[in-house]
Formats: C-alpha cells, sequence, structure tokens
C-alpha cells in the first residue's frame, strides 16, 4: 500500500516538475517569438484578453506540459514499483528519474532554440502555410521549433527516466537493499 502512495506522490511530483518547466520554458518563448502565443497559442488555450502576457504564457506553458510529466513519468514509475526495494529507494529513484527527464526536455529545448537561430529561418518561414497570418513569422518559427525540440526531448527523457529507474534497482546479492 505505501508503494502505491509512493507512485501516486511520483506522479504528481512529475505533473508539478513538467508544468513548472512549462511555465519557464514558455517565458523564454514568449521573448523570442511572442506571436507564436499571440498568433496561435492565447486562442488555443482560451486565454482572457487580459493575461495575453507573460502570465498568460505561463498558463499556457502549465496547461500545455503538466500532462507530459505524468506521460513521461507513468513507464519509469510502474518499472520502479516492481524493481525498486523500498518506499524510500523507490521516491528517491523517481525523484532522479524526474530530474534527468526534464533535463534531457531542457536539453532539447535548448538544442531547438539553438537550431532556430543558426538555421536559415527565412526559407523555413516559407514553408508556413498562411505566412501573412502571423505577426512575426520570424519569432514564430523560432518559438515553435523551439516549442517540438521540447517534446522531441521529452521522449529522451521518457526513455532516460525508465534506464534511471532500472539503474537503481538492487544488485542481486546487494545486502545493503531494504524493504522499508
Amino acid at each position: 500500500m505505501a508503494r502505491l502512495a509512493v507512485f501516486i506522490l511520483l506522479c504528481f511530483c512529475a505533473m508539478f516538475a513538467a508544468a513548472a518547466f512549462g511555465v519557464l520554458h514558455n517565458q523564454i518563448s514568449f521573448t523570442i517569438g511572442a506571436s507564436y502565443f499571440y498568433d496561435v497559442k492565447f486562442a488555443q488555450f482560451d486565454i482572457d484578453p487580459v493575461l495575453q502576457n507573460r502570465i498568460g504564457a505561463g498558463v499556457v506553458g502549465a496547461m500545455a506540459s503538466w500532462w507530459m510529466g505524468l506521460l513521461m513519468g507513468l513507464p519509469a514509475f510502474a518499472l520502479g514499483l516492481f524493481t525498486q526495494a523500498g518506499r524510500r529507494r523507490y521516491f528517491h529513484a523517481g525523484l532522479n528519474a524526474i530530474w534527468v527527464a526534464t533535463s534531457i526536455t531542457g536539453i532539447g529545448a535548448f538544442v531547438g532554440l539553438s537550431f532556430g537561430y543558426i538555421a536559415d529561418i527565412n526559407t523555413l518561414v516559407g514553408y508556413l502555410p498562411m505566412i501573412d497570418a502571423f505577426s512575426d513569422p520570424i519569432g514564430f518559427v523560432r518559438a515553435a521549433i523551439m516549442h517540438e525540440a521540447s517534446y522531441f526531448g521529452g521522449i529522451i527523457g521518457a526513455l532516460a527516466a525508465l534506464y534511471v529507474m532500472w539503474r537503481e534497482r538492487p544488485k542481486q546479492g546487494n545486502d545493503n537493499a531494504t524493504t522499508k
């Protein structure tokens, strides 16, 4: 029963970490391409016009990413439910998995942001279906690339979280494994 409680707690920790990541991520992407929010995201998430600023970008970030924490964490936490020796070890391994997954997702965002600045952005802007619909096409594309790269980083982060949980399991013959 205690291990199930740890599983649920880890799921909430992962959702919180993902929401916090989304808020921070969107503060950066709002700086780079506010039109990504003004032209698409504020309407998509039905953000009140009074909040269509950095606060709204943070709200969009939390709403758009909390579920990714759950999606990324569930496989690792389920694995840990069966491989970790005790609830304390399980909780610690789960927090490590969240940290690793969030860090790799952040690296993905940074790679996307870097690509948005070094790529031939004018060519990429040409691929937008209705270029006149965006107030700042270059900023829009840079922010969109950063967001997409974050999701790709999240996939890699989820796999890394699985590895962390597997690596943290007690080895056979280890006298330090506890069942608390």
